[in-house]
């Protein structure tokens, strides 16, 4: 065995932090239960080709206004029947998505609901409304696409079903193409129920922010963990029903609830939303099938569906797409990405912990993070922007993360070299100096250049925010890491929650908000750093 120099300690250690996707429960998931749970929804259709996504239109599901009577519904229902509360997201300049779930009670195959858009806290200016239908087939969520809105502009609304309501805030965007004096943005990812509690979004839900980002890990599949702060009720999930109550269970956290309804959301997912680390139809366990695993992934796609406030067509079986973009007046484009569906399976045995040189399939140039139809299209959307800001928010650390041309953890963007040339080239030659790049996954703070091959050339500035809960991967003492990558300027291990963001035209400031402790529920939170960056000059500098 060779000696072990301090070159190859800092290098293991530097793997290990950079392992995360692939290591985030040190017990490992426990078995898979067969798919296909009596009492799930119908069967879904597998598609044969799930990497292929047709671009959709997605009819309106618009309820016209209507007089709403004071209380609807059957009687029956469960005291506070909002068990999963209220949420808004996909905000347009004249609508907005309005979602919630019902707990509803019996065999009921069926519950209607009023909801209601204002002006003010009262209700006294009510300026949409109708009534929808939560169906078991949907598992009782309900989401409704509010029209008519004003562009810019704050709304209460609430759901009402017999004597019960849930209420939120939510806001529309701006006209396209309005100045916009400042954007407040937030982003976050991994928020493992079994870890910890959710100060970070208790905190979230009271710092006023017009849109809030999720970058992924919603949920986490696994079944019960031993010494868990708070277990996962059931266990790993493989059906709709297991996906369906894992939703259920964390949306009943009462302050995810509240950040949920303090602000419209924007949401795309990662991998634990189906399976860690899975890519395409390639399962994590090579010994499960793709056709078994596309069922599976069916199941995850149709629970994300069902309880996220997305204006998305319901999934063709395995396939949803979820790419989209959302911009905010003349101020910024944001372009959410899927760094899931529709990538080449991870390189070299998706080799862990491992400073040999990459073999030879990583550097082949077919490989894909995105799939050819969204790269065009990101590329296309990148090349037409006319806005102050274009913003990625993407799914696993896309800078040079490399040790010695060692590829530490080939889910990431460092597997896949020759998709991220083409997109950063693409960003530079398309004349972009003001793209920002927003990362989850992998449970740590950073703030890093994003660099051409060549290691000098900064295309893009990359804020990559740790997670909500899900744990931390190295001890605080091999911070000092930091000094082994020229292109990171800013890292913290440690300590969980979220990205606090002020865009305006002159400048972007990113406050990296941490939770004291993620076992308390009331932990505090504060700011352990702030970054700003400049849109006429990529890559960010300490405030």
């Amino acid at each position: 065995m060779a000696d072990l120099t301090r070159r190859t300690f800092l290098a293991a250690s530097v793997a290990a932090v950079l392992a995360a996707c692939s290591s985030d429960d040190a017990a490992g998931p426990p078995s898979s239960s067969a798919a296909g749970a009596p009492g799930a929804a119908p069967a879904t259709t597998v598609g044969a080709n799930p990497t292929t996504v047709p671009p959709t239109t997605v009819p309106p599901t618009t309820v016209p206004p209507t007089t709403v009577p004071p209380t609807a519904g059957p009687a029956g229902l469960p005291t506070g029947p909002f068990t999963c509360g209220v949420a808004s997201g996909d905000p347009l300049p004249d609508r907005v998505v309005l979602w919630t779930r019902v707990e509803a009670a019996g065999a009921a195959e069926a519950v209607p609901l009023a909801w209601e858009v204002a002006t003010d806290d009262t209700f006294a200016t009510v300026v949409a409304s109708g009534l929808a239908t939560a169906t078991a087939d949907d598992g009782f969520t309900v989401r409704v696409d509010a029209t008519g809105l004003a562009p810019a502009t704050a709304y209460r609304y609430r759901f009402r079903v017999d004597a019960f309501e849930a209420r939120g805030s939510t806001r529309t965007s701006p006209a396209p193409g309005a100045a916009v004096d400042e954007l407040r943005l937030g982003f976050g990812s991994c928020q493992d129920f079994q870890n910890g509690f959710y100060a970070a979004h208790r905190d979230v839900a009271t710092s006023d922010l017009d849109v809030f980002v999720w970058l992924g890990d919603y949920i986490y599949e696994y079944g019960p963990r031993l010494g868990a702060v708070r277990p996962h009720t059931g266990s790993e999930c493989v059906t709709l029903d297991d996906y369906r109550a894992r939703y259920a269970q964390y949306r009943s956290d009462a302050d995810l609830q509240a950040a949920h309804a303090s602000c419209p959301w924007v949401v795309v997912w990662d991998d634990h939303e189906v399976e860690n680390n899975y890519a395409t139809a390639v399962a994590e366990d090579p010994a499960v099938t793709p056709e078994a695993f596309l069922e599976r992934r069916a199941a995850a796609y149709r629970a994300w569906w069902e309880f996220m406030p997305t204006r998305l067509a319901r999934p063709d079986g395995a396939t949803l797409r979820i790419y989209r973009d959302l911009t905010w007046g003349s101020l910024a484009n944001l372009f959410l990405l899927d760094g899931r569906q529709y990538r080449t399976d991870q390189a070299c045995g998706d080799a862990i912990l491992n400073t040999a040189p990459p073999c030879a399939e990583a550097a082949d140039p077919d490989r894909t993070m995105l799939g050819a139809e969204q790269e065009r299209w990101l590329l296309d959307g990148l090349g037409a922007s006319a806005t102050t800001w274009n913003v990625l928010g993407n799914q696993v650390v896309m800078g040079d993360a490399r040790l010695n041309g060692a590829v530490l953890n080939y889910d990431q963007w460092d597997g896949y070299p020759a998709a991220r040339q083409r997109l950063l080239q693409g960003i530079l030659d398309a004349g972009r100096t003001n793209v920002v790049v927003l990362t989850g996954d992998i449970h740590l703070s950073a703030v890093a250049d994003v660099r051409l091959d060549d290691g000098l050339t900064t295309v893009a500035t990359e804020f990559v925010g740790t997670s909500i809960s899900s744990g931390a991967l190295l001890p605080a003492s091999l911070e000092g890491l930091l000094g082994l990558f020229p292109a990171l300027k800013y890292l913290n291990v440690q300590q969980r929650g979220w990205v606090r963001n002020t865009v305006t035209v002159a400048g972007w400031t990113a406050e990296f908000r941490v939770v004291s402790d993620v076992t308390q529920r009331d932990s505090a939170v504060s700011t352990h750093a702030t970054f700003t960056v400049d849109p006429t000059r990529p890559g960010a500098v300490k405030a």
